[in-house]
């Protein structure tokens, strides 16, 4: 570390005991690895290849303008965290910041929902690993591979990929920062090269469409008595899907030199590239498609139907039997991992942020730094372990199917941070600005990424009902927001009875329950934290 970034370092250390927080974890991190990690958790391979058949299946190709739609509302509420990120570069991203800007209970409840939905999609994105060495490996002799024996001849295969992976992600979370950031930057080049050459190569040799095609909704409306609206918010779930997580480059603050400044510019930047390779590869997808009615089928069946075109138009061998095709699943499979790491990462500094306040059960373990290797291990194990239990208790089919709800509880907590500063900014916030700021433009802003989110809430929560929802309530709204009876089974055992509630919002109300209870009896009335900022001049709002 040069002898200017030394002096940088310790100007952020100065920075984070204004704020009470005693600088523990390893700083090392720089502006790629910051952003890498925030674009890692975010992954736009990831999302489509897990969502695509979702997005085709029930908007047909129209759905790809939910993709800039998306992408300009979550610029908005990235807008926001840049700010928030540039004042206040503290591990635990939302919850520090709707804490200190609006209450403690607004800001308590703001992290624990969102840990919650980061262990969930912890866990769903380890079981997409396991979908994807699936794809590359085949079926062994009759039988599919994820319903195969596994080496230990305990479970499938299925589950022991998902465990495996989990296992593999805490390790590397425990060990050090600088392992995860090394390998986030090497996942995230992988990514971006891999979908911009795959983007190139499918526009220009595996063209089967016209580009008249996107704005077709080829008979999705059909299923919503011809309502292209409704068709349309059912499509726009593949982009609801992916583009969230941007800021772990907020929450990563504390590991980064010159966070003030680096942070704001990973929250933003992870925004707009993600924004821009999905558009790219979307596009070039969508065209490739030899047969839409085909990929539609394959989508509402369940199916990959990403995978299928690729590996389909892409014939061309390259070594060892290998096609262009099945390379991109080494490409997704990549970014899959990557993906992993980074929201493990994430949900661990959520959990050692709470903790290390005495807001978690237990904190004072979780709250801990490792000595050696200066990271929150103790945290990183008990989200590893956390992420394992859906898999273990419902199977990893179910513990994917908790994630949708996990992504509506995210964007319920953007929502509350939001709401928390825009409070904060009619009662005079900021008063100095930081390296980043939105001036005069904050409130305008604030209110648009308001409105955004609660638009997108509300689709998120609308579930199975015709009667109540009209045609936004129809057949479709069993993939974007399932019943919990059709997938929850304990250990294999289908439990009779269970009444028919979706699943966003039966994790919401356990959720909320749950937390209201452990903060009525071991939170509420504690001691003020130490919140003044003095790098900035701000005093605590709150």
């Amino acid at each position: 570390m040069t002898e200017s970034a030394q002096d940088q370092a310790a100007r952020d250390d100065a920075h984070l005991r204004s704020l009470g927080i005693k600088p523990e974890l390893r700083r090392t991190l720089g502006f790629l690895s910051n952003f890498a990690i925030a674009f890692s958790f975010i992954s736009v391979s990831t999302g489509s290849f897990g969502n695509f058949g979702v997005g085709i299946g029930l908007g047909g190709p129209a759905f790809f303008w939910s993709w800039p739609i998306v992408v300009g509302g979550q610029l908005l509420v990235a807008l926001v965290f840049a700010e928030l990120a540039s004042h206040f570069p503290v591990a635990g991203s939302i919850y520090q910041w709707s804490k200190r800007l609006s209450n403690r209970t607004l800001g308590w409840f703001t992290g624990w929902f969102y840990f919650w939905a980061q262990v969930v999609t912890v866990t769903a994105v380890a079981v997409i690993v396991a979908f994807v060495i699936d794809g590359i490996h085949g079926p062994v002799g009759e039988t599919p591979f994820l319903d195969s024996p596994d080496p230990t001849g305990i479970t499938t295969m299925f589950t022991f990929v998902s465990l495996a992976t989990l296992v593999v992600t805490t390790l590397i979370n425990a060990f050090g920062v600088r392992l995860l950031s090394i390998l986030n930057n090497i996942g995230v080049a992988t990514e971006i090269l891999g979908m911009f050459v795959f983007a190139l190569i499918l526009l220009f040799f595996a063209n089967h469409q016209s580009p008249n095609v996107l704005f077709d909704f080829a008979g999705a409306e059909k299923a919503t008595n011809g309502n292209f609206l409704a068709a349309f918010a059912l499509g726009m779930f593949m982009s609801l899907f992916i583009l969230y997580g941007f800021d772990t480059a907020g929450t990563f603050g504390e590991e980064t030199v010159d966070a003030g400044r680096q942070a704001p510019r990973g929250v933003i930047s992870s925004v707009l590239i993600s924004g821009l390779v999905g558009v790219v590869f979307l596009l070039a997808v969508i065209l490739a498609i030899p047969s839409i009615p085909d990929a539609m089928a394959e989508g509402q069946a369940g199916g990959f139907p990403i995978a299928t075109t690729i590996i389909a138009v892409l014939q061309t061998e390259l070594v060892a039997g290998i096609t262009l095709g099945e390379l991109y699943l080494f490409v997704i499979l990549a970014s899959v991992f990557v993906c992993t790491l980074a929201i493990q990462g994430a949900a661990t500094r959520m959990m050692f942020s709470m903790s290390r306040d005495h807001h978690l059960p237990l904190g004072s373990i979780w709250g801990r730094v490792n000595s050696t290797f200066r990271t929150p291990a103790n945290a990183a194990i008990a989200v590893g372990v956390l992420a394992a239990i859906p898999i273990l208790v419902i199977g990893p089919l179910g513990g994917f199917f908790m994630s949708i709800a996990a992504t509506g509880l995210i964007y319920l907590s953007y929502l509350l941070c939001n709401i928390g500063v825009l409070i904060a900014r009619f009662r005079g916030w900021p008063r100095q600005p930081a390296w980043f700021n939105l001036g005069r433009w904050g409130k305008l802003i604030n209110i648009a990424a308001i409105l955004y989110g609660g638009l997108m809430l509300i689709n998120i929560g609308v579930w199975n009902d015709p009667g109540l929802f009209g045609d936004f309530g129809g057949d479709g709204r069993l993939f974007t927001n399932p019943l919990i009876e059709s997938f929850f089974t304990p250990f294999g055992q289908k439990i009779e009875g269970l009444p028919k509630l979706p699943t966003f919002e039966t994790l919401v109300l356990v959720v909320l329950i749950a937390g209201a209870i452990y903060y009525a009896v071991s939170v509420r009335g504690r001691a003020a934290d130490v919140e003044a900022d003095v790098a900035t001049g701000e005093a605590t709002i709150g």
